[in-house]
């Protein structure tokens, strides 16, 4: 097993030094909303999020992890992993203390898919959502708890994280997020309120 594990990290390092090139000018074409943060060594990446790579994903779960860290690998996204499997980059911690559970909080955010398609934003509509962590979906009640007031995180949300097998219907017969859907979600806690 770690000689398959060496190979496949020796593979990912070989593409990803064939494709660097591409990688950089894609990123210097496509602006980023985290511009202001320190660009990220693409190796450092590659090593540390090919380690949670799962060779042969029997689960939901693994599924999942796979989309996330080869998405994370090919746009070059330093991320951490929590135990319950969600995954997160803090873009800023805010200031503060640590937002918690129970919390009533003001925040603007933009959920979208891991092909780029926007399917949900606050911005859009120039009005942040107010509501108590706990009452959100898992990914956005554990993640919100990593950074503080005036803060951003980047979430990439397992499925069982965010609306699992049912999805999230669109009342229209179809659904906002589908079932066992990968999410992200950019969220930016405006204020605590009391």
């Amino acid at each position: 097993m770690a000689k398959y594990s060496f190979f496949l990290i020796l593979l990912l390092l070989m593409a990803g030094a064939c494709s660097g090139g591409q990688s950089r000018q894609k990123a210097a074409a496509e602006p980023e909303s985290s511009a202001s943060l320190p660009q990220a060594d693409e190796d450092e990446v590659m090593l540390r999020l090919s380690a949670w790579l799962v060779a042969d994903p029997q689960t939901q779960a693994e599924q999942d992890q796979n989309l996330i860290a080869n998405y994370a690998i090919e746009s070059v996204i330093p991320l951490e992993r929590s135990a319950s499997g969600l995954f997160y980059r803090i873009l800023s911690p805010g200031e503060g203390e640590l937002l918690k559970w129970g919390d009533y909080i003001s925040a603007h955010y933009k959920g979208y898919f891991l092909d780029g398609q926007v399917f949900d934003s606050s911005y859009r509509r120039n009005k942040p959502i107010e509501f108590y962590i706990g009452n959100m979906i898992p990914g956005w009640n554990e993640g919100l708890q990593l950074i503080r007031p005036g803060g951003k995180i980047l979430l990439l949300i397992p499925s069982a994280l965010a609306y699992g097998e049912k999805g999230f219907p669109d009342g229209k017969g179809g659904f906002l997020a589908p079932p066992n859907t990968v999410l992200a979600f950019e969220v930016e806690v405006l204020e605590r309120l009391e």
